[in-house]
């Protein structure tokens, strides 16, 4: 056997080998996108049980025409320029319901003329790939969906649904830095409920968390969207006007006071009336957090010491 001879069966064997043993499907098409070369596992996916019967048949008689209508598009491309396609993810949403995910690589076909006389392409199943993928993308919205849940909790009241007493407090501290630094004002409302005590005592503790839920309900429904309402702690709530002054904090708190009188809390044969000592204050007044809420608070008890159910 001659040198030439030689190196044109290793050829084929090398050809035959790779065609025959490739998990990933290779196939060779004319320049009408017809097969004349196809390799075993391209065969098997289509269940050819031998690649000869491909010959003479292209993508159409396989794959749905919107499939094969961007496949031909690319091989236009590729016989026009003689630039390969490389890494193009494609999707076949096959008859019985399966999806299948290819990576594919496409590349012109010369002969020994150097003239482009067709295209021929590999690709890989990356299915299991794009489902892992797919399972991570819901798991990681699984994941931020329960630490935004955690970090509500953590932020939350769990008796009155209002935010707790560490958000108060981290708030005020934010509103400072933005009032440096933009010259915005806030304003903060601090309400006690009047004689809870006597009115836990009297009926229940079963009740008293009525009272604490009703108030919160309560207060929700008189403030604003942009208006941030708190459990403090006990019956001490509080109310964050993240733009307001202390005119607005006093309207506010003067309809809260108002909306008390005029209710009346009813729960399981058990009546009281409600109502409130409030206390006002803005960041015009006075600048630092931790004083804007200890003049909320001083007048806040002012009121309970001038009578109750009122504001200042």
């Amino acid at each position: 056997m001659s040198q030439k001879e030689a190196l044109m069966l290793a050829d084929e064997l090398v050809t035959q080998t790779i065609m025959n043993n490739s998990e990933d499907t290779i196939y060779f098409k004319n320049l009408e996108s017809v097969f004349i070369l196809n390799s075993k596992a391209h065969a098997n996916q289509f269940n050819e049980k031998d690649p000869r019967d491909m010959l003479g048949k292209s993508d159409y008689d396989y794959f749905p025409a919107e499939f094969v209508d961007v496949a031909i598009k690319d091989e236009r491309s590729i016989i026009e320029s003689g630039e390969p396609v490389l890494g193009r993810i494609e999707r076949w949403d096959k008859p019985n319901g399966e999806t299948i995910w290819f990576q594919a690589y496409k590349y012109p076909l010369y002969d020994k003329q150097g003239n482009i006389i067709g295209t021929w392409g590999t690709s890989r199943n990356i299915t299991p790939l794009m489902e892992a993928e797919e399972e991570l993308k819901r798991l990681n919205i699984q994941l931020r969906e329960a630490n935004k849940r955690l970090e509500n909790l953590s932020i939350r009241d769990s008796l009155s649904g209002l935010y707790n007493h560490r958000h108060f407090f981290n708030t005020l501290e934010e509103l400072d830095h933005r009032l440096e630094r933009y010259g915005h004002s806030y304003a903060i409302i601090l309400l006690d409920v009047d004689n809870f005590k006597i009115v836990n005592d009297t009926h229940g503790h079963l009740f008293g968390d009525s009272v604490i839920q009703w108030v919160s309900n309560l207060i929700n429904r008189s403030t604003r969207l942009e208006d941030l309402c708190y459990r403090i702690g006990g019956d001490e709530f509080g109310i964050i006007l993240q733009d307001g002054n202390l005119e607005n904090a006093r309207l506010a708190a003067n309809k809260l006071c108002t909306m008390a009188r005029e209710n009346t809390i009813q729960e399981d044969g058990h009546t009281a009336n409600i109502t409130f000592s409030l206390g006002v204050a803005s960041s015009d007044e006075i600048k630092g957090a931790k004083n804007v809420y200890e003049l909320a608070d001083q007048r806040m008890y002012v009121s309970k010491a001038s009578g109750k159910n009122q504001v200042n």
